[in-house]
């Protein structure tokens, strides 16, 4: 049966070879089913591309595939991981490949399906292909340890080196969360001297800042961290607290160079000659000024909290406040808690109240809401993530398979995932909540990305439309109802990081562009790729994203050095 497996893939991939080498746009695009799907990270332009159909695919490689020359394709017969074998999709077959350009060095990975039952004619369902390193820029890797001949010890080298990046930083990194470190730690490897800035006193304040019973909802295989993996006794689900502690040693035993209690001030100038950038950083009740070549905003896309304004709040008697602000249930033991929104967060924040003690705990809900048990998602992530799946295999698996592609696969599959949590869903239904999997039914997973955050919209504007109003005690809804209550806690999102960075950056934010959400082919807005403004930069995501996007966007940062790569494009 493998014999087979590799007859199929070696036979497309010959095809597919050489359309390439001779530049065949038609023969190339012929290699595809008519609904292919072609992804593209920065091999025939500096983006992330996808696209769907003969019509997108033709159009796309008849614009770029002059633009460079791929060579010596090699299929992956060798890989443990990419050889030629059963793909994810029924009666499918799967395979990497590797393949080299005139400036560095690539790989791809297809998957095959046949277009009927009796022609064994196959051809590509999904392809994705990437840049993933330039000529003579391979990443550093371990070192020996020992520094001119042990006359070094190493606390002197690491002084010297930090030193050096704090006097000239070619990137300036704001926000040493998850994102930052990770992006950090990539640009280490690839010979890019960074330096991060962080409000906060300690890295990973922004978690111990948060409710104490807070755990993260994916498994350790989908947020471990970039070079560094969870031991194996780690939990699978990382505790608040253990979240904060790995990123503050994270940066250490990467070797990371953080200002703390830093931030920028207003207003950051680029300048066009210089391709650089003078940037004022308030570190330490200091004022300091930098002149970064880049710089990489990694605060995540959410921000400020969005709490909308109530008809009567002043009248309350109460107290309110929003989720950000949560700490901790205790506070509100004995007390009436109503929660405006129905997201993660105010599900998670009634959970928590409860347990602490309160009276009574009641969630206030606009409209439908996207609710999938924990271990229906888990088993989806599961499938990619595998405990015995290094991670980079699971993430450039995982790449290949396009976001709408993932979108309507779980689309064409909601009575399935309906009916595995069905006992959840009508529970929350008697109990009072109106759920579905989503507005198209393609369930939470989509959700995380397209929303990008954000507020909850369907609360925010029900109280904003004047149809809930603060009482003296409490609430009063449309209809005349009154909910007693001593706290209202305000579920009701964050603002988007363009608002709060505007304050920073000026005018240089809307040339940036949008960044949180998707396009309308699947990749996430203004992430890891040109935002339209020289020399500024996105990294927001949750692990895996900023894990796995942080390679193309030192690739990027390298080719710009170079001359590969104008500026803004």
């Amino acid at each position: 049966m493998d014999q087979d497996f590799d007859r199929i893939a070696s036979s497309w991939f010959a095809q597919f070879s050489l359309s390439l080498r001779q530049q065949d746009v038609p023969g190339c695009v012929s290699l595809f089913h008519s609904s292919g799907w072609l992804r593209d990270l920065l091999v025939f332009t500096w983006n992330l591309r996808t696209l769907n159909g003969h019509d997108q695919i033709l159009n796309y490689l008849t614009s770029n595939m002059k633009l460079t020359t791929i060579s010596q394709l090699k299929l992956s017969s060798d890989d443990l991981y990419f050889k030629p074998s059963p793909g994810d999709l029924p009666g499918s077959i799967s395979s990497g490949f590797t393949f080299s350009t005139p400036i560095g060095i690539g790989r791809g990975l297809f998957t095959l399906t046949p277009t009927d039952p009796v022609s064994g004619i196959w051809k590509a369902f999904t392809l994705l292909i990437s840049l993933d390193s330039l000529n003579d820029y391979e990443p550093i890797g371990a070192e020996q340890g020992n520094y001119h001949g042990n006359a070094m010890c190493w606390s002197e080298v690491r002084e010297q080196r930090a030193r050096v990046i704090e006097a000239n930083p070619h990137v300036l990194i704001v926000g040493a969360g998850q994102n930052g470190l990770q992006v950090a730690a990539r640009f280490k490897q690839m010979g890019i001297p960074t330096l991060l800035i962080e409000k906060n006193k300690r890295i990973g304040d922004q978690w111990r800042k948060r409710y104490p019973s807070l755990t993260l909802h994916t498994t350790k295989e989908h947020h471990t961290m970039l070079y560094q993996p969870y031991p194996e006794t780690w939990p699978r689900y990382t505790p608040r607290d253990k979240v904060a502690d790995w990123l503050e040693q994270y940066a250490v035993s990467q070797d990371l160079v953080v200002w703390m209690q830093s931030q920028p001030l207003p207003t950051p100038s680029y300048d066009e000659q210089k391709k650089e950038w003078s940037v004022c950083i308030g570190r330490n009740g200091q004022i300091l000024t930098i002149h970064p070549k880049h710089i990489v905003l990694a605060t995540g896309t959410l921000g400020g909290a969005y709490t909308p304004s109530v008809e009567g709040h002043s009248i309350f008697n109460g107290y309110t406040l929003h989720s950000d602000s949560y700490t901790g249930g205790p506070q509100f033991y004995g007390k009436r808690v109503v929660v405006v929104g129905t997201g993660n967060s105010g599900a998670d924040l009634a959970l928590d109240i409860h347990v602490r003690g309160a009276k009574s705990v009641t969630l206030l809900q606009r409209s439908s809401t996207c609710v999938q048990s924990s271990k229906t998602v888990v088993e989806m992530l599961d499938r990619v993530w595998a405990p015995d799946i290094p991670t980079e295999v699971a993430d450039y698996r995982a790449a290949g398979t396009p976001f709408n592609l993932i979108k309507q696969t779980l689309r064409e599959h909601k009575d399935e995932y309906w009916e595995k949590d069905k006992e959840l869903l009508e529970g929350l239904i008697k109990a009072g909540l109106n759920v579905d999997l989503g507005p198209d039914g393609s369930g939470i997973l989509p959700l995380v990305s397209e929303r990008g955050g954000g507020m909850d919209v369907g609360c925010a504007d029900y109280v904003i439309s004047g149809k809930i109003k603060f009482t003296e005690t409490g609430l009063m809804l449309e209809d005349g109802t009154v909910l007693e209550a001593d706290v209202v806690v305000f579920a009701t999102g964050f603002v988007n990081i363009r608002t709060v960075m505007k304050e920073i950056f000026g005018d240089a934010i809307d040339k940036a562009g949008p960044v949180g959400g998707v396009d309308e082919e699947g990749e996430v807005k203004g992430a890891y790729r040109s935002t339209g403004h020289p020399g500024l930069w996105y990294a927001p995501g949750d692990f895996q994203l900023s894990r796995f996007g942080s390679r193309f966007l030192a690739i990027q940062l390298q080719a710009i050095e170079l001359g590969y790569m104008k500026q803004g494009i």
